[in-house]
This record gives structure tokens, sequence and C-alpha cells, in this order.
């Protein structure tokens, strides 16, 4: 089941959804926009990149754009994250959507997807954005944009052990 504005509302009222900051401002008739930040990570052109290998510091550079737009030319790619830091409880889950207003300027914002049910519940966190420019030319990207929208769902049964919870979980803490 799909929260409606009314139930993401009252989930947050009762700590079940954190949002920091939150803005009402924001919330959809059944999602979130999450803006986004200024600090930016890209990759150099260095070679074969192999996916079985974690990334390396020097194969990344991290950009900070200190509140400045950041130009995202065509063909890359780059990661970005959210403003808004986000727990859940361990009876919701979330997808993460990007938004068409930004589609329509050839950027695909993909966020891996899934936000698994106990995240963020030892520290809220950032929600990292992977960001590709299919545009032909180069387009801005402002920090605090609505880039994408975070939609809740109730699952049928709180999970036995929630993402932040589990010691294989890769990315537990990673701003």
């Amino acid at each position: 089941m799909m929260l409606s504005d009314r139930e993401i509302l009252s989930a947050v009222q009762e700590g079940r959804i954190k949002i920091i900051p939150f803005s009402r401002d924001n919330l959809g008739p059944c999602s979130v926009d999450l803006t986004l930040s200024s600090s930016f990570k890209i990759f150099r052109n260095e070679g074969l990149v192999d996916s079985k290998e974690r990334e390396s510091s020097e194969s990344v550079e991290v950009v900070e754009t200190a509140g400045r737009p950041f130009t995202i030319n065509p063909g890359q790619f780059a990661l970005a994250k959210t403003n808004e830091r986000i727990a859940i409880s361990k009876d919701l889950a979330a997808t993460l959507e990007g938004r068409s207003s930004v589609a329509r300027k050839g950027i695909v914002v993909h966020a891996a997807g899934l936000v698994n049910p106990g995240s963020g519940l030892r520290d809220p966190i950032p929600l990292v954005l992977e960001v590709f420019c299919q545009n032909t030319s180069p387009v801005k990207l402002h920090p605090g944009m609505r880039i994408v929208q975070i939609i809740f769902h109730q699952l049928t049964s709180e999970t036995t052990r929630g993402y932040d919870e589990r010691e294989d979980s890769r990315f537990v803490g990673q701003s």
C-alpha cells in the first residue's frame, strides 16, 4: 500500500518517517519532493571500471559547489545526494522516482530505487542519487532544486531486521 499525504504526515508526526528538514510545501498527494545538495562526486576518465571493485579515491573527485550550480555535461555521470536526511521505521519501505520536470531537461536521476525498511534508524541519512546527462547540451543543476520524490509503502508486517541492523548492509552511515 502506498501512503497518501495524510498518512505521510501522520507517520512523520509519529516518528515512523523522519525527513530532516521537512517542508510541508514539498508534500504531494502521495510523495515528498526531496532537494539537491551542493556536493557531487564525479568519476575521472581513467580507463576500465571494474564492477567487483569498490570505488577508489583515485578514480573519483568530490566537487563542493557551496550553493552554486553544478554543470553536468552531455554523457557525464555524477553521484549527488539529497539535502534531506531520511529515516524510516521497520514497517515501511520507500521508493525514489525522478521528477518529470528534471527528466524533461535531459537529466536522468536514479536512486537505486529502494529505501529499505529501517534505513537511517541509527542516524538519518541523505539519499545518494545517480545523475546522468543525456541532453546534447550541458545542464545546470541548482542546489536546493526539487530533484526526486520519495514514495512510502506500508509493509504487511514489520521486518525482522532493519537495514541498519544487518551486519552486511553496505551503506549504513554513509553520507
